[in-house]
């Protein structure tokens, strides 16, 4: 169980195709989406973090005229990404050890952050803002309280951690972000902040 708490990707390399079947197609990201490419405009980069299959967010981002690259840990997952989305520019990475030496204009993290052990996260943010351009926009998803959890997907277990909201607040501040949405909604807790120096 050790390796699924730490490598959470192990399981999507197990569960990749039952994942391509039952991810749903529906966009419930939109509005967030939306609100980040209104500040970052058409044309800009963004940055894929746990792209997953590329359906259906990083194919809509696409799709509205961005520059994305995506990347993901789970080789199998990629592989249907590059099916899905044979043109996209994707990277086979860790996210906890990302060195593009390359800046974007957004990084989206949708439900792969919180992958990481509780441990790991703070030093990504570190990695999130080597990765950004100033003014640059943070878009991640979280819990909604400090804590571990397991669901059951495709017959795996996988792995899912937070922080606390004032956790996640002060690695923001120290990082040079400012908060500019925090929505505790139906299916995640949704976070977009900029990047001020």
């Amino acid at each position: 169980m050790d390796k699924k708490r730490n490598n959470a990707f192990e399981t999507y390399n197990i569960i990749a195709g039952w994942y391509s079947e039952n991810r749903s197609r529906e966009l419930i990201e939109k509005p967030y989406l939306d609100k980040l490419l209104n500040i970052i405009g058409k044309g800009a980069s963004i940055l894929d973090l746990g792209c997953g299959t590329g359906v259906p967010i990083m194919a809509h981002l696409l799709e509205q005229g961005m520059q994305v690259t995506g990347v993901d840990a789970s080789y199998r997952i990629l592989e249907i990404a590059r099916t899905n989305l044979p043109s996209a520019d994707l990277i086979h990475a860790d996210m906890r050890k990302l060195s593009l030496n390359k800046k974007f204009d957004a990084i989206v993290a949708w439900h792969s952050f919180f992958h990481l052990p509780a441990e790991d996260q703070p030093a990504m943010f570190d990695i999130f803002s080597n990765h950004l351009n100033n003014n640059g926009i943070l878009l991640f998803t979280s819990g909604n309280k400090q804590g571990e959890a397991w669901s059951v997907n495709g017959g795996e277990n996988l792995f899912h951690a937070s922080l606390d909201k004032d956790q996640y607040q002060s690695l923001l501040e120290a990082h040079h972000f400012q908060v500019l949405n925090y929505t505790e909604d139906s299916f995640a807790t949704v976070w977009m902040a900029q990047k001020t120096l």
